[in-house]
C-alpha cells in the first residue's frame, strides 16, 4: 500500500512540476521560447522608449541653446509683463518670462500629441488598405 502511493505521488510531481520562464515584466511562460519572444519584445519597446526621450531631450537642449546664445527668452503672450506694486501708488514691471522647465514639459507633451495623431492616422491608413 505504501509502496503504490509512493508511486503515485512520483507520478503525479512528474506531470505536474515544470519549469516557469519568468520575464522582466513578470509575466510567467512554461514555453522557454515564448518566454524569450516576450523579453525581446519588452526590451525592444523600452529601447524605443529611452530613444524617445533621448530625441526629446536633445531638442529641448537644442532650442535652449538657441534662445542662450541669442539671449532670446520665451514670454507668456497674454500677459508678457507682471506689475509689481510698490510704495507710493508707483509699478514695477517683469517679463513674465516661461521657466526652462514648463519649454521641456509642452515640447514633450506636444511631441506625444502628435506622434499619437501620426499613429492613429497610420492605423487609419490600415485598415482603409485592408478593405
Amino acid at each position: 500500500m505504501n509502496q503504490n502511493l509512493e508511486n503515485t505521488s512520483k507520478d503525479l510531481l512528474k506531470t505536474e512540476l515544470a519549469t516557469v520562464y519568468v520575464t522582466t515584466s513578470n509575466k510567467k511562460f512554461l514555453n522557454h521560447s515564448e518566454a524569450v519572444q516576450q523579453e525581446m519584445a519588452t526590451q525592444e519597446k523600452n529601447q524605443i522608449k529611452r530613444n524617445k526621450e533621448a530625441m526629446i531631450m536633445e531638442i529641448h537642449e537644442l532650442i535652449s541653446k538657441v534662445l542662450s546664445k541669442n539671449d532670446w527668452g520665451v514670454f507668456f503672450r497674454g500677459e508678457p509683463l507682471q506689475d509689481f506694486p510698490v510704495q507710493e501708488g508707483a509699478k514695477m514691471y517683469k517679463v513674465n518670462e516661461v521657466s526652462v522647465d514648463r519649454l521641456y514639459d509642452a515640447l514633450k507633451q506636444t511631441l506625444n500629441e502628435t506622434e499619437n495623431t501620426w499613429e492613429n492616422d497610420s492605423k487609419g491608413e490600415q485598415t482603409d488598405n485592408e478593405s
